[in-house]
């Protein structure tokens, strides 16, 4: 194959910065929604998790699910990460204020996550440009 036939075959430049976040947020939609939809919602499991919320396994995780984004904390959180992150410049930090701020979205977390991801999304694009990155 030619020098012309393997150039083509590259990917653009400016992809490779957007993988990462693309497959962070999905991940962290995929599993909010699946707790969002098998273990919050489903009106027997709410019934039989009410009475005793610490009895068995599946109670257990619920009860820390809702924990986690009751009064908006996952939401807080993310809000938290995303600053940080835009303060230092870490990428993984970035990555991770997504994937907490697109599980927030998803578990009525939202007055915090909304914003959580604009400036996580913000620090990933400062954590790409030049400077001092970690």
């Amino acid at each position: 194959m030619s020098a012309a036939g393997l150039s083509a075959l590259r990917r653009p430049a400016w992809l490779a910065p957007l993988v990462a976040p693309f497959v962070t947020l999905c991940g962290a939609l995929l599993l909010a929604s699946l707790a969002r939809y098998r273990l919050i919602e489903p009106a027997a499991l709410t019934a039989l998790c009410d009475a005793m919320p610490w009895d068995s396994p599946a109670c257990i995780v619920r009860s820390l699910t809702v924990q986690a984004f009751a009064d908006g904390r996952l939401g807080m959180l993310a809000l938290a990460l995303a600053v940080l992150a835009l303060l230092t410049r870490w990428r993984t930090l970035g990555l991770f204020a997504l994937a907490a701020a697109g599980a927030g979205l998803v578990l009525y977390s939202t007055r915090w996550a909304a914003p959580a991801v604009l400036l996580a999304a913000l620090a990933l694009l400062r954590a790409g440009a030049p400077g001092p990155a970690r």
